[in-house]
């Protein structure tokens, strides 16, 4: 269902120079597609700082076991700096709404339709099934005269 929905309705790309990333969204209703980028992006933004503030944590608590462990003030002191740098990217990351990717455009509903291109759908079922009609009719009229006797001969 994912492979699915990434490949029919969800495009990113990116532009290494810039580091922007664009995503976008199809679907058959507009605002259904708005509303699946901002959730797209505020989903990512949310996991990625859970991720980052669990590990940050972790290895906090990693540097306080080993302070605990150690006498040297020399190497408490290095223990407290990283504690102090863990704790500042936990605290940044709970400080900022946009941890990952920052929005530059807001996602927006557009005015005009992309796809399906109706004109284009039409033209070439007219000309399918005009193609089609003239086959019929050849068609028909060979094996109308396969079946007529030869008249000329008596």
């Amino acid at each position: 269902m994912v492979k699915e929905f990434k490949e029919s309705h969800l495009s990113l790309s990116s532009n290494d120079e810039t580091g922007m990333v664009t995503l976008s969204v199809k679907s058959q209703s507009p605002v259904t597609a708005k509303g699946w980028a901002e959730k797209l992006v505020h989903d990512i933004n949310e996991h990625m700082r859970q991720q980052d503030v669990e590990e940050a944590e972790a290895r906090i608590a990693y540097l306080e076991d080993k302070l605990s462990e150690t006498n040297i003030s020399g190497m408490q002191q290095v223990f407290y700096q990283l504690i102090e740098s863990e704790t500042r990217t936990v605290m940044l990351a709970n400080a900022r709404d946009e941890y990952v990717f920052k929005t530059v455009d807001p996602a927006i509903v557009p005015q005009e339709k992309s796809e399906p291109k109706r004109a284009l759908i039409v033209i070439v079922a007219t000309m399918l099934g005009g193609m089609l009609g003239v086959f019929f009719v050849f068609v028909r009229a060979f094996i109308r005269s396969e079946k007529e006797p030869d008249t000329e001969e008596h």
